[in-house]
């Protein structure tokens, strides 16, 4: 062993070695110790020999490791890289991605399966939804692969970007386009499925050991985590590692479960206001590559368990006046730090200011881009030139009177000044303005009634008369084609064909029209106005459930058209400011009732990224595709907090 190294041979060295040694050696060391020596290193030596060679060749053998550990939102990776190997790639899959979300889906307790699938039959395309649920880092892009191999073309980065590419069965989803949580990749409906989707990034190999840490979006993450190497474009896994799905719990969830059943107690209200505060910034989009950075994504998809839809910039907008609100109640005060909150309100301001039309001569000029909206077959851009006001009166100025920048007030007037010119040019100034094709929508829907509220917004602060009547000019010639004496509003008016689209008694379309009468009742105290208002509030008293709720269509059994989610909590806010304006306890009841309702059904787990929300399931869970996937909405839990802080208000002044 070790090279014809023997016993035999070491033992007649020694004796060699013995016949030449000096006298004053000898003199040392007996001849009973030396035989000792002798066997000691006879016996030593029998055993396997472990060269300086051989200690190499096994660290070279030593092959690839990878450990995965999680810590709230960090994801810390540790690992090792056989020698020889100069860079390798990190894979990281989300389960999130198993499956990938499709809008061509219909959810299993859709009460008219019949209907949705006929409606998918206006188009072949469909648009699945690729998750990243991890921040992306520079040099990071992703991959979708499918089952099959696909043909045709597709389009990747919805709604931003629309170039089309022919699919593979890779497709590259290149680093500029990534969103943070919802993708979009369009294509065939009958296109194979996706078999897996990953998020790769490429490191050189600096020590075979290696540590690094990404940063997660949610808490609630599992997934599985590769290494990878190529040899002649081959890829060759080398090592992975898996973090398993386990339940996340909130403490501060459990707590105010506790509370439901309860008294409505100033406590209760400040532990439901905390998780709807919450809510809201875990929702902000915080990619800064992101063409709508700083925006709320507007629906959480429960199913899907994915942040959804942060291109639709006027729904990001009620949660930065509650949250501006709220930084004057003193317990929210001792929670969250008053100027982190008024940073994160400031950058949904500053998307909002982006995107503000200010192409001189435009049909729209002043308006704001208020939404891309989407079908599952398309994308299209619309200029709020009758919603632009909700923007104004919720956002751009509570922004102003919280940090006192002036651009917000700038930005405020300029729309004001330029709708004010547009109402010259119609009888009924048109929703939004279809900005890719050039020209004004015909159809106009009851819910640009609340587009005043931008101008008592303007009107309280400047006390420049000239917002108000440009406010009572806009809502005087909506009135005429919408308003019914019984109160309520005609569902649409087209405007190019003078025709009107009778009344849904649809909650939440009509709240957004009640919004517009109490605005006006705000610049015109106890007018007309008011009257009708009240009118309007009368038919909410009436269907109001027991439980506090109202249906989806208010008049209709909650068991055939669902309870409205979104319309409960904004009709909850609407009866406290009736109640403000008039004094009358019997609109106290009613707001107090649906706010009751909303306190009993704030989600509160197991999913930690909806918890503070409301959960719905209806037609319009997610406005416009995968209707009745239950969902929660960001402008749900803004005018939930509002009516909350009313609430509180109302309370104090007992």
């Amino acid at each position: 062993m070790g090279g014809g190294f023997s016993t035999k041979k070491l033992k007649f060295q020694l004796q060699q070695k013995h016949k030449h040694m000096n006298n004053n050696f000898y003199n040392c060391i007996s001849w009973r110790a030396y035989q000792f020596l002798l066997i000691s290193l006879c016996f030593l030596f029998s055993g396997p020999i472990v060269t300086s060679q051989e200690r190499m060749a096994s660290s070279d053998e030593r092959e690839a490791e990878l450990q995965l550990s999680k810590n709230g939102k960090e994801l810390l990776l540790e690992g090792y890289i056989p020698k020889g190997i100069t860079e390798f790639e990190i894979r990281i899959e989300s389960d999130r991605n198993h499956p990938v979300s499709s809008a061509r889906e219909i959810y299993r307790d859709d009460p008219n399966p019949e209907w949705a699938a006929k409606n998918f039959q206006k188009s072949p395309l469909d648009t699945r939804y690729p998750v990243v649920d991890v921040a992306l880092e520079l040099g990071m892009d992703g991959v979708c692969v499918f089952e099959e191999e696909p043909t045709g073309d597709y389009i990747f980065g919805g709604p931003y970007f629309r170039d089309s590419s022919p699919l593979k069965k890779e497709i590259i989803l290149p680093s500029h386009k990534l969103e943070h949580w919802e993708n979009s990749l369009m294509l065939d409906h009958t296109t194979p499925k996706i078999e897996k989707v990953y998020l790769r990034k490429t490191f050189p190999v600096i020590l075979r050991e290696f540590t690094h840490s990404f940063r997660l979006l949610s808490e609630d993450w599992s997934g599985r985590v590769s290494l990878v190497v190529y040899n002649d474009d081959k890829a060759t896994e080398i090592a992975s590692a898996q973090i398993e799905k386990t339940p996340i719990v909130s403490k501060k969830a459990m707590e105010l479960e506790k509370m439901k059943g309860g008294p409505v107690s100033r406590e209760r209200l400040i532990a439901a206001l905390d998780l709807v505060i919450a809510d809201g910034l875990r929702r902000q989009n915080n990619n800064p590559a992101s063409p709508t950075y700083g925006s709320l994504f507007a629906f959480y998809d429960v199913e899907a368990k994915l942040h959804r839809t942060s291109y639709w910039n006027w729904a990001s907008t009620q949660y930065v006046k509650m949250v501006l609100d709220a930084i004057h109640v003193p317990e929210i005060q001792k929670l969250y730090n008053k100027e982190e909150l008024i940073a994160s309100a400031d950058k949904i301001g500053r998307n909002i200011l982006k995107y503000q039309v200010k192409e001189e001569g435009h049909p729209s000029e002043g308006s704001f881009l208020v939404i891309w909206m989407r079908r599952f077959h398309s994308y299209a851009k619309w200029i709020g030139t009758s919603d632009s006001g909700v923007m104004v009166r919720w956002a751009l100025m509570p922004l102003y009177e919280a940090t006192g920048d002036s651009t917000y007030l700038e930005a405020s007037k300029y729309w004001a000044v330029k709708k004010a010119e547009m109402l010259d040019d119609f009888d009924v100034l048109p929703h939004f303005y279809r900005y890719d094709e050039d020209l004004f929508n015909a159809k106009i829907l009851d819910e640009t009634g609340w587009d005043p509220e931008g101008h008592a917004a303007l009107y309280e602060v400047t006390r420049e008369n000239q917002f108000r009547e440009s406010g009572k000019k806009f809502m005087d010639k909506h009135m005429k084609v919408f308003q019914r004496e019984d109160g309520l509003w005609h569902r649409a008016y087209d405007w190019t064909t003078k025709e009107n689209v009778e009344t849904m008694r649809m909650t939440r379309g009509s709240g957004w029209a009640m919004e517009g009468l109490l605005a006006m009742n705000r610049m015109y105290p106890d007018t007309i106005y008011l009257q009708y208002a009240e009118k309007m509030a009368k038919h909410l008293q009436e269907n109001q459930n027991e439980d506090g709720s109202w249906s989806f269509i208010f008049d209709k059994d909650p068991q055939e058209v669902s309870v409205t989610e979104k319309g409960t909590p904004l009709w909850s806010l609407l009866f406290y400011q009736l109640y403000e304006a008039t004094g009358k306890s019997e609109y106290l009841q009613t707001a107090r009732k649906a706010l009751s309702w909303c306190l009993e059904n704030q989600y509160t787990g197991p999913d930690v990224e909806a918890i503070g929300g409301l959960v719905g399931s209806t037609s319009h869970s997610m406005v416009g595709i995968r209707e009745y996937f239950p969902s929660s909405c960001a402008y749900t839990t803004g005018f939930f907090g509002m009516a909350i802080l009313e609430e509180l208000k109302v309370l104090g002044s007992q």
